[in-house]
């Protein structure tokens, strides 16, 4: 018996040496036929088999094979080269150019891939690396001078400031218009406005006097792997009457066949005002009237008596403004095998701004998963962001409440008065004037409003997809997709009591802004392609139905009973106020695209579509 194993382990253990010794270390180089340059990057992998490897930037590699396996060279826009291991251990693969795989391929409208020269309409294509070349937390200013007729214009210099985007200029002068483009995200319509949640008459909130983000701003910049802009009515139609001004499709990135990669970055970087502006130190308070007057009396104009070497000169601005700086780490994990990849990262941005007291944080998650079953397959992604705000009034305050924002107050302080000066031991504000000036008709000092005053934005958002392509036969394929986008956005608007406002508001006020956005949408294509000779011909028809719902909330009120109990529930029923507003949007769309086209050179496209939407008469839906 004990022989009959010995001779059994033995068998094995020679049949494991013959295995071992038929796989070998085969290394070579991979150049292109055209300059003999080395290609790297190129994928090297053994035929039929998930094993893999890519090429060095000198373009040589090192890759176990077995004699007989059939070694693959693959890279975009070279035809794929194969060739057999025997005996040697060395293999160069010399790559020629595809013609066919050079035309540029873009993605267009509905995230339907084609070459860039079947276009009928202009599209600009930027990739992963041109965006990061000057990063920036908001993809819109990441734009700015890349992209032919397109203007971005920065909402300000504060941390957290959003943009606006046009392409070729605006196309309405309506107030409630912001002619910006429709963003698409890895095909979800992508929901990307400016929402002012409070108003000048609640909570002194308008989009001139404060720091508002767009909220293309939760995508982390990080996870783009393209991005498209689609100019033109042409472009857009597949779209409907939404993209009247232009869409920007982004794909974000995938996973891909090989080993299990782990990336990690992370940048700092400081900023700080270098140009401020000029102030007089030669005058003090005070100013002439037209018929020749002085007066100094509760004055904040600096127009008066020349000071004198007893005057104590502050650099008020000078002190003011801070060092701001931005913590920015990026981590994600990427993978996969034949049939399936994943990508999964996460992020945070912290900013502080060069005001005191201001500064943005957002932290996002994201997973992108791909599945081949045979003829299906199956792409499903989540990301999710959260997103906070500290930021401060900076112009005006309370339509017909009074009150200054903490730039209005800074520019226009004495220098002969010390700003940082602003808080008495009791806690009340301290002020030049106090003995001689009423609260209302007073002016709050900007160190008092950015260490009183509290202005707050919070902003929670969640967006997915799943999808299915199955491919019915070589000409013929079809894709349903369902997506989601909900974003949560809480603003809180604190004013201290004894700030310089109108008598009702002086015991203090406190506002709640929420607003509740949703968005679900299905889509249905089926798409036909068959080549005839030197013609080739396409023909897709879809569906997709969309319900969108924004329910928005606003709690206000003034006059706290208790001091130091920052709470609605400590103010007077009489003076608290609340609105709700819920708007519901529901829409069905048909459109269909026919094409075809003479030898890769001559094109003929037609696209239509046709929306039923529930904000129209019922007999004009």
């Amino acid at each position: 018996m004990k022989k009959r194993l010995l001779t059994l382990f033995l068998g094995v253990f020679f049949l494991s040496i013959q295995v071992m010794a038929q796989q070998k270390t085969i290394t070579g180089k991979v150049t292109s036929v055209e300059d003999g340059l080395p290609i790297p990057g190129a994928s090297v992998k053994i035929k039929g088999t998930n094993a893999g490897t890519q090429t060095n930037t000198d373009g040589t590699y090192t890759i176990s094979a077995n004699q007989g396996d059939v070694i693959q060279f693959i890279f975009l826009g070279m035809k794929t080269y194969e060739v057999t291991v025997g005996t040697s251990t060395t293999i160069n693969a010399n790559l020629n150019s595809d013609s066919q795989a050079l035309g540029e391929v873009v993605v267009t409208a509905l995230g339907i891939k084609k070459e860039k020269r079947a276009l009928g309409y202009s599209v600009s294509d930027l990739g992963a690396d041109e965006l990061m070349k000057n990063k920036n937390t908001n993809v819109v200013n990441s734009l700015v001078g890349k992209v032919p007729g397109v203007n971005i214009t920065q909402f300000g210099g504060s941390a957290g400031a959003g943009a606006s985007i046009t392409i070729r200029g605006g196309n309405s002068t309506s107030e409630g218009r912001q002619n910006q483009p429709l963003f698409v995200v890895d095909g979800i319509i992508y929901d990307n406005s400016t929402s002012s949640t409070g108003n000048t008459g609640t909570d002194g909130l308008s989009r001139s006097n404060t720091t508002y983000s767009n909220r293309v701003m939760d995508i982390n910049p990080e996870d783009i792997e393209n991005l498209s802009v689609l100019k033109g009515a042409a472009a857009a139609a597949l779209y409907g009457s939404r993209a009247a001004d232009g869409v920007i499709i982004i794909t974000t990135k995938r996973g891909s066949e090989g080993a299990t990669s782990v990336n990690y970055s992370t940048r700092l970087s400081t900023s700080w005002a270098n140009k401020l502006p000029e102030v007089q130190t030669e005058f003090g308070v005070g100013s002439y009237s037209t018929n020749g007057v002085f007066d100094d009396a509760n004055s904040y104009t600096s127009w008066g008596k020349k000071l004198t070497s007893a005057n104590t000169i502050y650099d008020n601005i000078g002190t003011f403004f801070q060092n701001a700086g931005v913590f920015d780490n990026n981590i994600n994990v990427s993978g996969g095998s034949k049939n399936g990849t994943f990508f999964l990262s996460a992020s945070n941005f912290d900013q502080s701004g060069i005001v005191p007291n201001t500064g943005y944080n957002k932290t996002t998650f994201r997973l992108n998963g791909q599945q081949k079953y045979g003829k299906l397959t199956l792409d499903a992604n989540i990301a999710y962001s959260v997103a906070d705000m500290d930021r401060t009034l900076t112009t005006a305050g309370l339509y017909g409440g009074g009150g200054v924002g903490s730039m209005g107050a800074l520019y226009n302080w004495p220098t002969i008065f010390d700003i940082k000066n602003y808080i008495n031991i009791d806690g009340s504000q301290y002020r030049p004037y106090a003995a001689t000036l009423d609260l209302q008709s007073d002016m709050d000092n900007p160190y008092w409003i950015i260490n009183q005053n509290e202005l707050t934005s919070k902003t929670k958002r969640i967006t997915g997809g799943i999808s299915g392509n199955y491919t019915v036969a070589k000409w013929w394929d079809l894709t349903a997709r369902l997506g989601y986008d909900q974003h949560t956005t809480d603003d809180y608007t604190y004013i201290a009591p004894g700030s310089a406002v109108a008598p009702l508001y002086q015991n203090g006020r406190l506002s709640k802004n929420d607003v509740d956005y949703s968005f679900l949408t299905t889509t249905l294509m089926s798409n036909f392609h068959k080549k005839f000779g030197d013609f080739e011909t396409h023909l897709m028809l879809g569906a997709t139905s969309e319900n969108t719902e924004t329910l928005s909330q606003n709690h206000w009120g003034y006059g706290f009973v208790t001091a130091g109990t920052i709470s609605l529930n400590n103010i007077a029923n009489t003076s608290k106020f609340f609105t709700d507003r819920t708007v519901q949007r529901r829409l069905f769309g048909a459109y269909g695209e026919a094409g075809v086209s003479y030898k890769s050179f001559a094109y003929l496209t037609v696209t239509g579509r046709n929306d039923w939407s529930s904000t129209l008469p019922s007999s004009n839906r």
